[in-house]
This record gives C-alpha cells, structure tokens and sequence, in this order.
C-alpha cells in the first residue's frame, strides 16, 4: 500500500508555535519536497498567514501551496471552530502532477490561468482544479458566483474547492501569502487517480416546478400557480395561516434550482429572501429565468447523514484503492450547525475512508464542485 500523503494540524493559541509544530511534523514525514501543499488556517490566525507560510516552506522544502482561511478548519477527525487551528497536508505526488496558479486579481489573470491550465494538461485531458477565492473580492467583474464557470471553460478543469469564510478578512493563500479579494487554487493530474462527490444538505419537500420570474430573484408563479401558494401546499399549511405558524413551517426551507442534463440529485440550494403574501411572490437570492425548474426543500440532518454516507461510500468505491489523502469542503451551515457539535460530520466521513487517510479542509461561504458554486453541500475529493 503507497504511505498517505504527509498531514498535520495544531490547534494553538499562538500562530507562530502552530506553523512549527506542522512544519516539522510534516517534515518528519516527507520522503521528498512534493510538488503541492495545500494548508487551510481559522480566522484567528489571519495576520499570520504570511509568516504561517513561509514557516512551512521553510520547514518542507515545499514551495508551492494553496489553501483558505476559514471560519472553521477541518484537520483530520476535529472540526475546528471558534477555537485556533491550523491544518495542512502534502500531495506526494510524481513531480510535475501538480502545479499551482494565482492569485487571479483580473479577467486578464483568469485567461492565462485557463491558459496554463489548458498547457498542463495536454493531452491527459481534463485535469482537477483546486479553488479557493476570497468572498469579498470580485476577481474578473463578473462575481464570485460566476468564476467556477468561467475558470472550468477557460482552463478545461473539473474544480472542487470553496469561498473563503472568516470575519473581516478572508484571503484565499497562494505560493506567495495571502491574497486578499482574489481567487488562488492549483491543477493537478488525474493519472494517479482522483474521485470526487458531492452531498447535499437539503431534502426535497416537493415536485420539481416550472418558474415565472416577476423581477430579478422574484418567482411569481410555479407551474402557473402563485409561487406562495405553492410554498403552502408543499408545506401543508392552509392560506391565511397566522404569521408564527408561517414563521415555524418556513424554518430551514430553501428553493432548489436542479442543474440542467443533471438528475434530481443535482442541485444548487438558495435561500428564500422574502415573502410578498399579497401578491403570492417568493424571493430568491440568485437570478433565475422563466421556464427553469425549481422545488423546495428543508435543511434535515438526518437526510444529510445519509445521503453523506452514501457519497462517501460511492465517491470510495469510484477511486478503487485506498486514498492517500482527501480535501473536504463544507459548508458553514453544516458541521455543528447541522451535524452536532462534535464533529459528527467529519466523522462521517473518516468512517467510510479509514483513519488512516488525512482529511483535510474547511467550512466555506460557498462550495465549489465542477463549474458551479452550491450552498449547504460537502464536497469531497480523494487521492489515491
């Protein structure tokens, strides 16, 4: 059995002795510089990250990285919030498998990002892309919403990754330090194996519907009923219901939009923005067409468990050998707020893997699979 890629995490008060105590672990472990380091830090070690970086380097010999400040720092079977936390873990890896890019400030960056992706992967085809960009920032123009499209057609990448979480400041890293109002992230070769999956936090409630939009994020009517009164049904609630009973039947209820050519289990989750009870109207937080799909939906953690079970054990299944390390990004709205407080999430999904495989990542504002950017979802991506 190949080793598991190097790993190690510290969860202390000061960033300085953390990004020693990783650094040399992570040391102790390599064979060998590997060709890509991926490194996820809380909040609370911010201002660091630059020093946190070059500590690493220093420490390794590995000079390429990308990674994410979070909210909340996977780092093997702990779900690290409101506490410091430092996690990273090293893709030992054929030299020239991995190769990292950014920061992307500009669409002119994101052009020759797709460019040297495109380079790298030659005639392999498709290569993965690691994602991590800063929520605040808008990198092309074109909002954060709409890079992962843009960066999987320009670069012919599959990515997985997220939008950075954290509280004044949530910079993507990259080789050179943290790289506030940017995106960074990496490509790497499918030859040594590489599985993906996606778990949704949400269950559907009722039959997938055809939008009319009144405005920009406004429904008017689903399958030409008014859009409220549709909520209702699926809801069992009687129209005319008073205002607290609406309140309790609304409680973790979202809209669904499925992806297009994609099943049913395919979907992007938004949140409801507001109720126009007069006019029957519905809002959504993203824009949506006339003649598009959509069906409601509940944040239920015992559907959650499941279905993450299952894509652990499919995504397993599809690599085919054991993992030598895995990436999962969550969202800030899963973990303990949906799992329970002591990392069950996380366990999940080492119970499937085996404790012997690294687990690392982060609580995101937003994650990324493919060329779209979902919510309420764990996305999943082991190495073998």
């Amino acid at each position: 059995m190949t080793a598991p890629f190097p790993f190690a995490y510290a969860m202390d008060e000061h960033p300085t002795d953390a990004a020693r105590i990783v650094g040399q672990a992570l040391a102790e472990q390599q064979a060998r510089p590997a060709p890509l380091g991926l490194v996820y830090l809380s909040a609370d070690y911010v201002e660091a990250a630059g020093a946190i970086l070059e500590t690493l380097k220093a420490a390794t010999g590995v000079q390429a990285w990308t990674g994410a400040v979070g909210m909340g720092v996977i780092a093997g079977g702990h779900e690290c919030f409101g506490r410091p936390a430092l996690a990273a873990m090293l893709l030992d890896l054929p030299d020239g498998a991995a190769q990292p890019f950014g920061p992307i400030t500009s669409a002119v960056g994101l052009r020759a990002v797709g460019g040297q992706a495109k380079a790298f992967s030659g005639a392999l085809g498709t290569a993965l892309g690691i994602l991590h960009v800063d929520p605040m920032g808008d990198p092309t123009g074109a909002g954060v919403a709409g890079l992962p499209a843009a960066l999987a057609e320009a670069g012919g990448l599959y990515l997985v990754g997220g939008l950075c979480s954290g509280q004044d400041q949530m910079p993507a890293i990259s080789s050179g330090g943290p790289a506030l109002g940017g995106a960074t992230g990496a490509v790497v070769s499918l030859e040594s194996g590489v599985a993906t999956g996606v778990s949704q936090g949400c269950a559907p409630i009722g039959p997938v519907r055809t939008m009319t939009t009144a405005d920009v994020g406004i429904i008017a009517a689903l399958d030409g009923a008014p859009a409220l009164q549709a909520l209702l049904d699926d809801l069992d609630v009687e129209d005319g219901a008073d205002l607290a009973a609406l309140r309790r039947a609304l409680a973790g209820v979202h809209i669904a939009l499925p992806v297009k050519g994609a099943d049913r289990r395919d979907y992007v989750v938004r949140n409801i923005t507001g109720i126009d009870a007069a006019r029957g109207l519905i809002g959504i937080a993203d824009i949506v067409n006339d003649g598009a799909g959509a069906f409601f939906c509940r944040r239920d953690p015992i559907s959650a468990a499941v279905d993450l079970r299952e894509m652990t054990t499919t995504t397993l299944k599809r690599l085919g050998k054991p993992p030598r390390g895995a990436l999962y990004v969550s969202c800030l709205a899963r973990g303990p707020n949906l799992f329970g407080p002591n990392s069950e999430e996380v366990a999940i999904v080492r119970a499937a893997l085996g404790d012997a495989c690294p687990v690392v990542g982060f609580f995101a504002n937003g994650e990324i699979a493919h060329d779209r950017l979902y919510g309420y979802t764990g996305v999943l991506t082991l190495f073998g």
